[in-house]
């Protein structure tokens, strides 16, 4: 009697559904990739993340070009400095108040995507184009009208003219956060979900030559001119996320 073992005929089509599926199993992986991928690109709230971008820009937009004794008018920012960012939104003024003869210039900019401000604040932009920060006067947080908003001094010589600049700047979120920090724009950028909703960066820029007494108080009136444009940043009523805040 042959003890050896012979295959059945019912283990070859075994052996070939076997083969199919594993044939089958990476067209699938594909495909769950490919799915996985188009909802990040194009998530089921796209209407409502284009209808929000859409609020924000007009609220930036209109921006009083003039607001009590304040007289605006616009500021034109380099290609170079805008193109990056993609804005969404972008105002740029310089304001004048007449009563006390003191000037400053307001920019605020938002983005669809926040991976698009990431890099792009005071610490980058300004040392990029030839400001250099105050060893004697390192970044800090000040409060002004109870939000903490981020302080940094530079100056710039040009042959026998030096300049000295002082921004104010202040990151608003989705999430409905106020934040001095790139670091929770980053952590921003890193969620998909959220990211879509973009971040609006605020900066308040005053120049050396005006009165130091006077900052506290210019830069609450600009936030009380920006004020409609930043709430509508933050009315995305997304879930804030927990451990944000710092400085960086």
């Amino acid at each position: 009697m042959d003890l050896h073992w012979r295959p059945s005929p019912l283990d070859e089509p075994f052996e070939g559904s076997i083969d199919l599926i594993s044939r089958l199993a990476i067209p699938c992986s594909l495909i769950t990739l490919i799915v996985i991928g188009a909802l990040r690109a194009n998530p089921q709230n796209a209407i409502e993340i284009d209808q929000y971008h859409e609020r924000v820009a007009l609220e930036i937009n209109s921006i009083p070009i003039d607001f009590g004794d304040w007289v605006g008018q616009q500021v034109d920012l380099p290609n170079a400095a805008t193109s990056l960012l993609h804005p969404n939104a972008l105002v740029a003024r310089q304001y004048f108040n007449e009563e006390r003869g003191v000037f400053a210039t307001l920019m605020i900019v938002q983005c669809r995507d926040a991976r698009d401000m990431g890099g792009h604040y005071p610490p980058v932009c300004y040392p990029g184009n030839g400001w250099t920060q105050y060893p004697e006067k390192p970044a800090r947080n000040e409060t002004i009208e109870n939000e903490s908003i981020r302080v940094y001094s530079f100056h710039r010589v040009a042959g026998r003219v030096e300049r000295e600049i002082t921004i104010y700047n202040l990151f608003a979120l989705p999430t409905g956060m106020l934040s001095t920090s790139m670091r929770d724009v980053r952590k921003l950028s890193a969620n998909y979900e959220y990211r879509k909703y973009g971040a609006a960066q605020l900066q308040v820029m005053i120049s050396g030559d005006i009165d130091q007494q006077d900052y506290a108080w210019i830069v609450e009136e600009m936030l009380k001119i920006a004020r409609p444009a930043i709430d509508a940043v933050l009315d995305a009523q997304l879930e804030q996320s927990h451990g944000e805040g710092g400085t960086s």
